[in-house]
Formats: C-alpha cells, sequence, structure tokens
C-alpha cells in the first residue's frame, strides 16, 4: 500500500512540473506560451524605417501587433509592445551590388502602460509614441547587431519588384525578458547562433532630400525559456521519481 501511495504521490509532482512548465510566463506585463509551437515568434504590422541619405544610416520604430498568434489585446492587456531600432551604419565593402549591408546597430522594446501607437496605420508611427515616454515606459528587450555575413554585417536588405527586404539577426543585451529570450539557438547563414532573426518588408516608400523613408511590416523569430520556478519544480519531481524507484528495489 505505501508503495502505491508513494507512486501516486510522485505522478501528483510529475504532473504539477508539467502543468507549470505550460504555464503563460508573465514579463513585465507581457504574457506569452514558452512552449507554444511558434515559440518565439512575433509580428509587428506596423513599421516605419529610414535611411540617411548623408551617412546611409539606417533607423526606424513600430509596434509589436502580435505574439505567438495572439494579439497584443491578450498577450498585454491594457498595455502595448513598441520598438525602436538605431544605429545600423552602411558598411564599406557590400557583397553584391543590389543589397546594401550594414553593421552595428541595436533595437529596444519598451512595455507602454498608456498605449497611443496605431495597430494598422503606420503613417502614425511616430518617435514618442513609440518610444520610452522620457524614461516612464519599461525596457522589456535591448538586442544588438550579431555579425553573421563578413567581418562587419549585422543587417542586410536589396530591393526586389518595387518591394524592400531586410534581414538581420539580433543577440540579447539587456531587459526584463533578457534571462527567457537569450537561448543562441536560431542559425545564421554563416553557422553561427543567434537571438533573434529579424526580417522587414516595405512597400510604401517616399524620397526626401535628406532620408529615405518606408512604411511596411516585420517579423521576428526566436527561442524562449521558461520560469527558473517551473524548472525547479520539474526537476523536483525527477528526483521524486528517482527516489520511488530506488525505493521499491529495496
Amino acid at each position: 500500500m505505501n508503495i502505491v501511495k508513494r507512486t501516486l504521490a510522485i505522478a501528483a509532482i510529475l504532473l504539477a512540473s508539467f502543468s507549470a512548465s505550460a504555464t503563460l510566463m508573465n514579463v513585465g506585463g507581457v504574457e506569452w506560451d514558452p512552449d507554444h509551437s511558434g515559440d518565439f515568434k512575433g509580428v509587428t504590422g506596423v513599421i516605419y524605417q529610414e535611411v540617411d541619405l548623408g551617412t546611409g544610416d539606417l533607423s526606424g520604430y513600430g509596434r509589436l501587433t502580435s505574439l505567438n498568434g495572439l494579439g497584443m489585446g491578450d498577450l498585454c492587456p491594457g498595455c502595448e509592445l513598441t520598438f525602436h531600432f538605431g544605429g545600423f551604419l552602411e558598411a564599406d565593402d557590400p557583397a553584391t551590388t543590389n543589397i546594401t549591408e550594414y553593421k552595428a546597430g541595436w533595437m529596444n522594446f519598451w512595455v507602454d502602460n498608456t498605449p497611443d501607437a496605431p495597430e494598422a496605420d503606420a503613417d502614425l508611427l511616430t518617435l514618442g509614441n513609440t518610444g520610452d515616454d522620457g524614461g516612464v515606459n519599461d525596457l522589456w528587450l535591448s538586442l544588438e547587431g550579431h555579425h553573421y555575413k563578413g567581418l562587419d554585417t549585422t543587417f542586410s536588405g536589396g530591393l526586389l519588384d518595387g518591394i524592400a527586404i531586410g534581414l538581420g539577426y539580433l543577440d540579447v543585451t539587456g531587459g526584463l525578458a533578457a534571462w527567457h529570450i537569450n537561448t543562441n539557438t536560431v542559425l545564421t547563414p554563416n553557422g553561427t547562433l543567434a537571438d533573434i532573426r529579424f526580417a522587414s518588408t516595405f512597400t510604401d516608400f517616399e524620397v526626401g532630400l535628406t532620408k529615405l523613408s518606408g512604411t511596411g511590416s516585420a517579423n521576428f523569430k526566436g527561442d524562449s525559456i521558461p520560469e527558473p520556478t517551473s524548472l525547479g519544480i520539474f526537476g523536483l519531481g525527477l528526483i521524486a521519481l528517482a527516489i520511488g524507484v530506488r525505493t521499491k528495489r529495496v
């Protein structure tokens, strides 16, 4: 009878451990399932990007519209995830004449608890409604360009049939969600491992005296790991199972 009770107790612990690992994580008000089949996949339907015609530097901003297939209304009730990127410097020696390559660069995501960035109209995006609001918003994730093509390149882009396409890889450097996203699981074209793959598409352009700007959409793909407490519970479950097996043998 003791063996039966012990077995049932172990089963309950293991069930709790698996259940805990599947629980939604909440980091700064943003929730997502680390066991989701698309983990960690985000889409931004609104993004603005510009290139300085004098220096060639690339920068922009936007708002996340979904994460792991769910809208921000479900994942971040009463808040939104916005981002800025910049510091991408045009590389001196691009690989081909059809592709512009960049070096350096950074991207920051903020949890904005007073959401005011548009979900569908990129023309209404501004530095103000996608930023940190003077330090009020929480820095959710901070990233820098990952060197993946040669010694300099962190981002590349080209024009195809009137559509501007960009691709880059990023490494986590800080933010509330840093521990969960700093996984080094995204394979780059030259075999190195990054944390995030970022891809963008632009179909609407405007050429000014000092800059070339565009609006479009983008997505990022990575991986995430659950809370340390979930891993700890799972570990306790394995320990309990080992103890049960050993007791049965004795």
